[in-house]
């Protein structure tokens, strides 16, 4: 997923540089309390940590319980029997059964259809075109049986999140969008013209118990032990819970009241005050001071809301303080339009490293 913030670029830098400030082994307890879409709680899990992953947004929730949460693939014994075995399935695999039975289902014209799809939208006060009529009609009928099992006890919670994060991929790589969902093309585009597809979760393999969680990130570094906290908030006003609206719904399927052209979902209880210039410092500040940890590592940008200086003196409060940098390349979310201009095409990386004092 082409995701605001995304670190997927960055992980032997991240890698490298924790490793070597923390001196600690794998066998430890990492805390990636603004997970994302989960890649550095994924990469950290992959090297042996135990991981925490929370993220107050729910479609995140969703992507990280199921990449970090479930250890191995599922086996869908409660449904798997019951479905018919595809004829160009040439070795059995209950996983494969289940994906394909879905994106084999008729579509019907839910939610989705109904507001994100221009057949669904055509003749009303706010017209939108985030999907195809296809696309979004296949997203409400996988997502309606997805709930249906769900609710009737045939798939277990590791097999209702792997679904909702294959779907939650699957409807990304089909939006007809910029990359976010701030708005939508006025044209769809080719990649949007695609089927939508349920495809493989890639599993890492784990015999170790790991913890995903939805809620407000103060809560859990207060309540939670961890060796490592990772910090990875947002760094500037750009809000996830706007940028990412529809698949917020798409997950919950809590058919919310919409509103305005883009469609928007009320989100005021998720916003972020990493967001605003006045209140990123202090948030800063309290999430470091709750924190029952050693070592505290904070991801930012030279473009960031909060200063590098401003960064060092808040952290300096409470321990040893280092900065490690690293050029990264700019995210675009308007990569194919001419019209926005940008001050250059990378930005500084930084990685503030806190190993606090044993006294706090």
């Amino acid at each position: 997923m082409n995701y605001i913030g995304s670190k997927l670029s960055l992980l032997p830098f991240l890698e490298k540089e924790i490793l070597e400030f923390t001196d600690l082994d794998t066998d430890q307890t990492f805390l990636d309390v603004f997970a994302g879409t989960g890649v550095v709680s994924q990469h950290f899990k992959k090297l042996g940590f135990r991981v925490i992953a929370n993220d107050i947004q729910y479609y995140s929730y969703c992507l990280n319980r199921a990449y970090v949460g479930i250890n191995s693939q599922p086996t869908f014994a409660g449904i798997v029997e019951t479905l018919p075995r595809p004829s160009d399935l040439l070795v059995y695999d209950s996983v494969d059964v289940v994906l394909s039975y879905l994106n084999r289902l008729e579509g019907v014209e839910g939610f989705v259809y109904s507001n994100y799809c221009p057949g669904g939208t055509n003749g009303t006060e706010y017209p939108r075109q985030y999907f195809t009529d296809e696309n979004g009609k296949r997203c409400d009928a996988i997502r309606l049986k997805v709930e249906e099992w769900y609710k009737s006890a045939k798939i277990s919670d590791d097999e209702y999140y792997y679904l909702l994060t294959s779907l939650v991929e699957a409807i990304d790589k089909v939006a007809n969008t910029a990359s976010v969902y701030g708005a939508f093309l006025k044209h769809i585009k080719q990649s949007a013209r695609k089927s939508l597809t349920l495809e493989r979760l890639e599993i890492v393999p784990n015999h170790k118990l790991h913890h995903v969680f939805n809620c407000d990130g103060n809560l859990v570094v207060g309540k939670t032990k961890c060796d490592i906290l990772y910090i990875d908030p947002p760094y500037n006003q750009r809000q996830y819970c706007t940028n990412y609206h529809v698949l917020e719904t798409i997950a919950r399927y809590d058919s919310p009241s919409l509103r305005g052209v883009t469609g928007l979902r009320d989100c005021d209880d998720q916003k972020s005050n990493f967001c605003y210039k006045g209140k990123a410092l202090g948030a800063l500040d309290e999430l470091i001071r709750r924190a029952k940890t050693r070592f505290v590592f904070l991801s930012y940008n030279s473009e960031g809301l909060m200063s590098e200086d401003r960064i060092i003196a808040t952290m300096e409060h409470y321990g040893r303080v280092e900065l490690k940098t690293q050029d990264y390349r700019r995210f675009r979310a308007d990569k194919d339009r001419k019209k926005r201009k940008y001050k250059a095409n990378s930005v500084v990386e930084f990685l503030f490293c806190l190993e606090k004092f044993a006294s706090i």
